[in-house]
């Protein structure tokens, strides 16, 4: 009897022993199943904007603005002043490449110079002539480029540039390029009120600026 204990005993002894093993050194389970999904998961995001492919990209896990962007090939005008192209990416993303922004300073410039530089070669050709009438009405072509933008004190937003979209209350030199691009992308605003279709700008920061926009040409 006692010979047939000893021997359930080592019996029972082997079998933890090889259980031990086995968990301890071989992979199996569970753990095997995710750790193989871990290792084939991909990221999927969705770039659009200033690219030539826009669409879907499949990434690897630990990939980088750079790496989507690389895929879709970006567009002559495209503006990566404002991205970040060491970004990590997260599964599901939307990524919008936005377009460079042409400012309007140059145009108004345009405008200017030509009255001045007549103004100046008149001067020359005539000497004794009086200048003040000329000068009165450079001011004045000046004074309608500048109200292109503005009506009353307001803000035209399909009109103002960077600069003036800047003074509006809540508004800084990322957002005002926000507008610009919507604007570009989409059209004139048809109402002030569309300006809360622009990514980060919100009913109560479109409250603080109702009173100093409008849409009127």
């Amino acid at each position: 009897m006692e010979r047939k204990f000893r021997y359930v005993w080592w019996v029972m002894l082997g079998f933890i022993l090889i259980l031990a093993v086995w968990k301890l050194f071989l992979p199996h389970g569970q753990n095997a199943v995710v750790q193989k999904s871990a290792s084939n998961r991909e990221l999927v995001v969705y770039v659009s904007g200033a690219v030539e492919k826009p669409g879907l990209v499949h990434l690897a896990p630990d990939a980088r603005l750079d790496d989507a962007l690389k895929q879709v090939r970006l567009s002559e005008d495209a503006d990566l002043e404002s991205m970040n192209p060491a970004e990590k990416l997260k599964d599901g993303q939307k990524i919008t490449v936005p377009h460079k922004i042409v400012s309007s300073a140059a145009g108004l410039s345009t405008v200017d110079n030509p009255v001045q530089n007549g103004n100046n070669a008149k001067s020359n050709m005539l000497p004794g002539v009086n200048t003040a009438g000329l000068s009165t009405a450079n001011s004045g072509t000046s004074g309608l480029v500048a109200s292109s933008s503005s009506n009353n004190g307001k803000i035209n937003i399909n009109t103002a540039g960077k600069e003036e979209l800047d003074k509006l209350p809540g508004v800084g030199p990322a957002l005002a390029d926000r507008i610009i691009q919507y604007r570009t992308e989409h059209g004139a605003f048809v109402t002030p009120e569309d300006l809360q279709n622009v990514s980060g700008i919100g009913t109560k920061t479109y409250e603080k600026m109702a009173a100093q926009v409008t849409v009127s040409s």
